[in-house]
């Protein structure tokens, strides 16, 4: 048997001992729970479109419009100005740039007391050279008493509220007034309830006017107190009057 043929069958006998397999191999995929550990693992980039709007956290502050003209600001070539020892105006008027030469622009500034007089040629303004830190301390000033009195007048019109029992002890009554006298004292407004307990001892005629006289004693003790409304209701029974105190200082 030749060499060739030899060859040629033992090819034949390889391809039908030994399978054929496929030059591509499959690929391989993970179990699910190594899939999903992977997943987990794999840190996670966030992103955030470019936005333009402003942050609704940030305050803005509009500007504190001014009615008075500083420096600069202040078109009139002569002016008056006031004589800061006497706080008066001066008799003869100056060149606005002659005053402004004169003051330090960084503790001081020229203010424009009156207005404007379009229409007017013959106009010359009244001028003054302010402190910047005494009108800051003025500004500030006026703010807190501005705050004060809107806590006064808040606290004005806040009503106080007091039960009372027709038939209660005047020892008890004169504690209770006490608190009331506070309150008038204060500049509040005060309501009395009156009434009767159900199951309690019935005020005679004469105990409900003694409770109403000690009352208006209580209202006549405080300066500027008065009764704003009368009573109203069946005495000795359900009734109430309103009592107003008067404005502390005022």
């Amino acid at each position: 048997m030749s060499f060739k043929h030899t060859c040629g069958a033992a090819q034949a006998l390889y391809r039908i001992l030994v399978p054929r397999t496929s030059t591509f191999s499959r690929p391989y995929h993970l179990p699910s729970y190594q899939a999903r550990l992977l997943r987990s693992r794999t840190p996670h980039v966030a992103t955030r479109a470019f936005s333009t709007t402003l942050s609704r956290l940030a305050k803005s502050r509009p500007p504190e419009e001014r009615t008075q003209k500083w420096d600069d600001e202040i078109t009139a070539k002569v002016i008056y100005l006031i004589d800061p020892e006497t706080n008066r105006r001066e008799n003869e008027p100056r060149t606005r740039w002659d005053v402004v030469r004169g003051v330090d622009r960084k503790t001081h500034r020229l203010v424009q007391l009156s207005p404007d007089e379009p229409n007017n040629p013959d106009f010359v303004p009244v001028c003054k050279v302010q402190s910047k830190k005494e009108a800051y301390e003025q500004e500030k000033q006026r703010k807190q008493s501005q705050k004060e009195n809107k806590a006064k007048s808040a606290k004005m019109s806040s009503v106080k509220t007091l039960e009372l029992n027709w038939a209660i002890d005047l020892n008890d009554l004169g504690h209770r007034l006490e608190k009331v006298a506070e309150f008038l004292a204060e500049g509040r407004r005060v309501e009395i309830v009156l009434a009767s307990k159900k199951q309690g001892r019935k005020a005679s005629k004469q105990e409900c006017e003694a409770v109403l006289k000690k009352i208006a004693d209580c209202v006549d003790s405080v300066p500027k107190a008065k009764e704003l409304k009368g009573l109203e209701g069946k005495l000795g029974g359900f009734a109430s009057l309103v009592l107003q105190g008067g404005a502390p200082g005022g």
